[in-house]
């Protein structure tokens, strides 16, 4: 398949900025992510848990690209940010066996950088990243649905 993308780097720059009593703490990481050619990006309504207690599908991870999906073994990193100001994103994220359960308070964001590994309590070995499968989230409040936006790129 002939292509006009040309894959090209993702730079990450995060930079913590605090002082007290005069004192300033932080520090600046950069962190390059190589060749990278797909990149997915979009705002969307996460529902409230209400009495179903259902989570909304965010993205799925799996073998092939496809509507809502991405490759999970070319993942090299994922942000979510919760966009509302009032009410906890619930975040969930499964491998296949087991969950990792998150919370992002209102206008926090959570990162995903590269493959690393998460072990929940109940897991006898570790979780990588790039085996996730599926990530589903739910507002906290019981009637209200709350706002996300994502980015996701991959190789």
């Amino acid at each position: 398949m002939a292509t006009t993308i040309v894959p090209s780097n993702l730079v990450v720059t995060i930079t913590e900025s605090y002082s007290l009593n005069g004192v300033d703490y932080g520090n600046t990481m950069n962190k390059t992510y190589t060749d990278n050619g797909k990149v997915s990006q979009r705002v969307m309504s996460i529902s409230p848990k209400g009495e179903a207690n259902l989570f909304t599908t965010i993205l799925s991870l799996g073998t092939v690209d496809a509507q809502g999906q991405v490759v999970k073994l070319s993942y090299k990193y994922f942000r979510i940010t919760n966009l509302d100001t009032a009410n906890t994103l619930y975040l969930r994220v499964y491998n296949g066996a087991n969950w990792i359960t998150l919370e992002a308070s209102p206008a926090s964001t959570i990162l995903f950088m590269d493959a690393g590994t998460d072990v929940p309590a109940t897991a006898t070995t570790a979780i990588t990243l790039r085996d996730i499968e599926a990530i589903v989230g739910q507002s906290s409040s019981t009637t209200e649905a709350i706002d996300v936006e994502f980015v996701i790129v991959t190789t």
